[in-house]
């Protein structure tokens, strides 16, 4: 298995547990493990387009945590309890 997978697989986990911790009760994990794997993705299509910054071998670590984040952020919105009734 290529390093590459490994590091991208660790960087998704972190970015996972690191919405847990931070929001523990808005949505559940399979969301958070959904919305880094998209996050990363979507930060190494566009770091592979020229705007990624340094690489840690095959990923590029600052461009995966701000794809996550912005992943993250979007997810826990879109998953967020709908409220009825205006209260």
């Amino acid at each position: 298995m290529s390093p590459g997978i490994v590091l991208a697989a660790v960087i998704v986990a972190i970015g996972a547990q690191v919405t847990r911790l931070l929001a523990p009760r808005r949505g559940n994990y399979v969301v958070a493990v959904v919305c880094a794997a998209a996050g990363l993705l979507i930060a190494e299509l566009v770091a592979l387009s020229g705007h990624g910054g340094p690489s840690l071998g095959t990923v590029h670590p600052a461009a995966d945590a701000v794809g996550i984040a912005l992943a993250e952020a979007v997810g826990l919105v879109l998953s967020a309890p709908r409220r009825l009734g205006g209260r």
